[in-house]
């Protein structure tokens, strides 16, 4: 038994429901987990920030197929699970709003990368935003898997709670 129960209040009938809160965390680490060691097998060491934080694997070169095949797998992952810890933090009523949040967010920054340079330049380098745009590639399927990523979630758990 956890040390807290976290529930949500219906407000329209003002019953309060237990939410399936400690497998649905549980899903979004593991999709992020999945999203990470992507980047870790696929990608070269130097590529993200974050993959500095682990050991490096001993590869000579980075398998090429991982990438054209599976090169979408970050971006529907991230979607997932961003979408499932919003949804968590702010509650039932929100699914929706999460969902799009975060779908609309990484479909952004795919579409950022398309830009051409003379249009990067005159945006503000926060956090490296003109790096970002300006190294990334655009791929359609990652706006594909944005909008996959934040339907997959909206689906299985709008339709979960219509049901009850």
């Amino acid at each position: 038994m956890p040390w807290f129960r976290f529930v949500f209040i219906d407000m329209e009938d003002g019953r309060i429901r237990e939410t399936d809160f400690y497998p649905l965390l549980t899903t979004a680490v593991i999709v992020l987990l999945l999203g990470i060691t992507y980047y870790w097998i696929a990608r070269p060491q130097s590529s993200v920030a974050f993959l500095a934080l682990l050991p490096a694997l001993p590869l000579d070169h980075y398998p090429t197929y991982i990438s054209q095949w599976f090169g979408w797998l970050p971006t529907f992952a991230h979607v997932i699970a961003f979408s499932l810890l919003t949804y968590l933090s702010l509650g039932r009523r929100h699914l929706l709003f999460a969902c799009m949040l975060w779908g609309g967010i990484n479909a952004l920054f795919e579409l950022g990368q398309a830009l051409p340079t003379q249009i990067i330049q005159l945006l503000p380098d926060i956090n490296s935003l003109q790096a970002y745009f300006s190294k990334g590639v655009f791929d359609p399927l990652d706006l594909v898997a944005s909008v996959m990523g934040a339907w997959t979630v909206w689906a299985a758990l709008g339709n979960r709670y219509e049901r009850r």
